[in-house]
């Protein structure tokens, strides 16, 4: 990160004669916001809505403990959180101090697809509002899988994800998964190891070149016949709301470009509609497959 500053200062400095100077005491009288950041689906356990506070990036002393806990005066915990539906029912979520969240089960307002829905916010008397749309969910998502081997011999699978966008309409999808075997060492206990699938290039999709047609994306593993035996591969196509989409696209941009000069850094989106706030409240739903290599 330090690296990535010099050198966006550096080129700062290099174009300063063709640019407008701003004073730097600007910067340090930013105003503290509130910073509200809630994804809710249909296949949600638990309803989540993080509100924390939204200090200056310049000025502004951080302490982060050793074990990465989220800084002290950054909470909020005094906040009125409250999730709708458009037929008026409503629940209120409540701070966990474990994970310094607001939360409620699902079970106290039914998340379904196509339905729109509000969030209200309360700090310190200060109301801010964002509202969203649950995206339909995909009928289905197919794969082809390909054995291949590597110049040194190691077998890997290419996997070929496919499925149907949803025509006349703008759509937004996060390809993902994950795989899961039970790893067992000599004289102990079996156990559960799971990482995840990454997709690279073909992670965000969008149907700006193809709408109503298939939409793909190609992701790969390693591992021997052996380790075969006993994995499983979970697909999974989120379809998102664009708000969402961006979010989660600048975020990947940001931390390729944590360190790396060449990658420009990416200003995310914000959704709330009253000034004072800045954050996304946004919908979507997820479509997986759990296929087995062993077929």
């Amino acid at each position: 990160m330090r690296k990535a500053l010099l050198a966006l200062l550096g080129l700062y400095f290099l174009f300063i004669g063709c640019q407008k100077v701003v004073d730097a005491d600007e910067l340090l009288d930013t105003e503290e916001q509130v910073s509200i950041i809630g994804y809710i689906s249909p296949h949600d356990t638990i309803l989540k809505i993080s509100v924390t506070k939204a200090l200056p990036a310049i000025g502004t002393p951080v302490k982060v403990d050793q074990d990465y806990q989220f800084p002290e005066e950054f909470l909020i915990k005094d906040a009125l959180v409250t999730l709708s539906n458009t037929e008026g029912q409503s629940v209120v979520l409540d701070y966990d101090n474990e994970i310094n969240t607001y939360v409620t089960s699902a079970t106290n307002l039914q998340i379904t697809h196509g339905d729109t829905y509000n969030l209200k916010v309360i700090v310190a008397e200060k109301e801010f509002n964002a509202s969203c749309q649950i995206p339909k969910q995909l009928e289905a998502i197919n794969e082809i899988i390909e054995f291949q081997e590597d110049e040194y011999g190691y077998e890997f699978a290419v996997i070929n994800l496919n499925f149907m966008d949803f025509a006349d309409e703008n759509n937004y999808y996060i390809l993902g998964g994950y795989i899961s075997s039970t790893i067992q060492f000599e004289n102990e206990e079996p156990f559960e190891d799971i990482f995840p699938l990454f997709f690279d290039d073909d992670e965000f999709l969008t149907d700006n070149l193809g709408n109503g047609t298939q939409l793909n994306g190609k992701t790969l593993i390693y591992a021997d016949s052996e380790y075969y035996s006993d994995v499983s591969v979970t697909l999974q196509v989120a379809h998102t709301e664009k708000v969402l989409f961006d979010n989660l696209k600048a975020s990947e941009t940001n931390s390729d470009a944590d360190g790396n000069p060449f990658v420009e850094y990416v200003i995310a989106p914000n959704n709330i509609l009253d000034e004072g706030a800045i954050g996304v409240f946004s919908g979507y739903s997820v479509t997986e497959k759990v296929i087995d290599l062993k077929d």
